[in-house]
């Protein structure tokens, strides 16, 4: 008999939202290439995370233990260890970056590669000490002329030239997200990022190369990444979210409990003519007071007047990009009824909901399959890579010198970064 705790460890991934913390535990299937989702929890406890960045380390640090120790008693795996953490928030922007080497035509070692990865970090912090790297995404390796998209290790060679991607961050952001995961004294194995996340789990090989866009909608940031040719060619993130949608509701005099409640059994943006004069009756914000009626199509007009502010500047960033293909759809705040067939009037561009089923086990609960987990699901799949990548790493715990904090300077311009 097999106890559980003799089992492989599961990989955990854990995402640092607006609204709440989530983490998930899965089994991958590398027979199926699936994974097995083993539970999920989450703590909407703290109000300490501001448009993706947390506001108090100590509040949210506490709350990533608090709900890694409930997936702990969930799973009964003993310690959960093979930890990814997915981060994002407001000023997230990528940045091309290469590195160039030369040496004796011979075998290419790690440690050459490890090195030039840095350089890339190195070469963005000599241009701008006042921004933090959070990854560096190598995109494609070039060796004597001849290009490689996986690491050339092992090959033999004397130029070899990376490019790559750097995700980068305000410093002071940067900053408190390595406080936060300081203070949870939790072993990380390694930092992910929500555009490499959202594109792994939601698109093809085929749509990577020919082009295709991802839109990650949350509480209060929602995330644009456009990739091309392999290579993330855009990433922009706007500061607001599915939280100011329900803000606008509850200026009506709804309480904000009320107000989420209207926006998601309610709200919608496609109505049909004779729905839209029907009144609903709503509790008043302040005791005491009559119950307001709104009608369906005034909640229909506030919602897609945020939705228009939100989404609009992105689909015009999506459109001036040659050869995408698709929009996906993803997060939490995406799942607005309607919304797919309001964006469609907007653009020439296809847009659907993202797909992360490809990478879930038949016999996996309707719920994971929700927009809402599918940065979850691509920071699990990430994480494997990284574990096959790094077979005899051991987490450990991260500290404010963690493996890419990095001091960088605005590299665009604008108020944001």
């Amino acid at each position: 008999m097999v106890r559980k705790t003799d089992l492989p460890q599961p990989i955990v991934a854990m995402n640092i939202g607006s609204s709440c913390v989530r983490a998930i535990a899965a089994d991958w299937d590398e027979r199926h290439n699936t994974f097995h989702i083993l539970g999920c929890e989450s703590s909407s406890r703290h109000q300490s995370v501001e448009k993706g960045i947390p506001t108090n380390s100590s509040d949210v640090g506490f709350v990533l233990n608090e709900t890694w120790k409930k997936l702990n008693n969930r799973v009964g795996r003993g310690e959960l260890k093979n930890i990814f953490v997915c981060l994002g928030g407001r000023s997230l922007q990528s940045v091309h970056v290469e590195a160039h080497r030369q040496q004796r035509r011979t075998e290419i070692k790690q440690k050459l590669l490890s090195e030039m990865l840095r350089e890339c970090s190195e070469k963005i912090e000599a241009r701008t000490p006042a921004a933090g790297v959070l990854t560096v995404l190598p995109e494609r390796w070039e060796v004597d002329e001849q290009e490689y998209d996986e690491s050339p290790r092992g090959v033999i060679g004397r130029d070899i030239t990376l490019y790559a991607t750097a995700f980068v961050m305000r410093k002071e952001y940067c900053t408190k997200m390595d406080d936060t995961i300081k203070r949870a004294g939790l072993a990380i194995f390694n930092r992910e990022v929500i555009p490499d996340a959202c594109i792994t789990a939601l698109t093809t090989d085929e749509e990577r190369e020919s082009g295709c866009a991802v839109i990650d909608m949350g509480a209060q940031t929602t995330t644009l990444t456009i990739y091309k040719g392999n290579q993330f060619h855009t990433t922009k993130v706007v500061p607001l979210g599915g939280y100011h949608v329900s803000h606008d509701i509850e200026t009506l005099g709804i309480s904000a409990v009320n107000a989420e409640k209207l926006k998601c059994k309610w709200g919608t943006l496609s109505l049909k003519p004779d729905e839209v004069d029907k009144g609903l009756r709503v509790p008043a914000a302040r005791e005491g007071e009559e119950p307001l009626i709104v009608t369906r199509g005034n909640l229909s007009s506030i919602i897609a007047c945020r939705v228009n502010e939100i989404l609009m500047p992105l689909l015009a960033e999506v459109e001036k990009t040659e050869g995408i293909s698709a929009i996906y759809l993803t997060g939490g705040a995406s799942m607005l009824r309607g919304i797919v067939p309001f964006l469609r009037k907007k653009t020439s561009i296809h847009v659907e909901y993202g797909s992360h089923a490809q990478w879930l086990a038949a016999d996996t609960e309707q719920e994971y399959y929700q927009p809402l987990y599918g940065t979850l699901i691509g920071t699990l799949l990430l994480g494997q890579v990284y574990r096959d990548e790094h077979p005899d790493e051991e987490p450990q715990p991260q500290t404010m010198l963690g493996k890419f904090r990095k001091e960088l300077t605005d590299l665009f311009g604008g108020e944001d970064f």
